[in-house]
């Protein structure tokens, strides 16, 4: 009966984790939150199953997840030829929109309207640069591409993390 209870209450854990890592794509650190409670669960555990190396390593790849997500949709809309003002149109619109979006509507509204202002910043930008609301449309298009591109990203990381506890935990 105790193997079963395990069992059960690790898979009702491993879930856990998973929906905070959902919460990434609602502008909230869902990954840090989901590594403070695997740090939690191997303290209590006295680290038998999730090590010191372990944690570190998790901790890395969540880090390098926050640096991919800042940094990735900035380079692709770059990529695709804005100017630089327009990357830094996407990437102010993109935090600006994710702040006002939690005020008016917690938890959806910051993805909504940072996917949202990262378009309308970089169109914008580009606009007062080129005068072409053509390209700016475009620069715009790729700005929302990059952002979504760097959520995913930064998601599949978190999971990386949840397969490695995973692997370390299921007896």
């Amino acid at each position: 009966m105790e193997s079963v209870l395990q069992h059960a209450g690790l898979v009702v854990l491993y879930a856990a984790l998973f929906l905070l890592n959902v919460l990434i794509f609602a502008g909230l650190p869902g990954s840090w939150i989901a590594f403070g409670a695997i740090a939690i669960y191997a303290a209590v555990t006295r680290f038998s199953a999730v090590g010191w190396k372990m944690l570190l390593l998790m901790a890395g790849i969540a880090a390098a997840g926050e640096i991919v997500e800042s940094l990735l949709g900035v380079m692709y809309v770059a990529r695709k030829g804005a100017s630089k003002w327009g990357v830094l149109g996407a990437f102010v619109g993109g935090l600006l929109g994710a702040v006002v979006g939690t005020a008016i509507v917690p938890l959806a509204g910051s993805i909504l309207f940072g996917f949202l202002g990262a378009f309308a910043g970089a169109v914008a930008s580009e606009y007062v640069f080129y005068r072409s609301l053509d390209k700016a449309l475009r620069t715009g298009f790729f700005a929302f591409i990059g952002k979504l591109l760097a959520m995913l990203v930064k998601f599949a990381l978190a999971l990386v993390v949840l397969a490695l506890f995973i692997y370390r935990t299921w007896p």
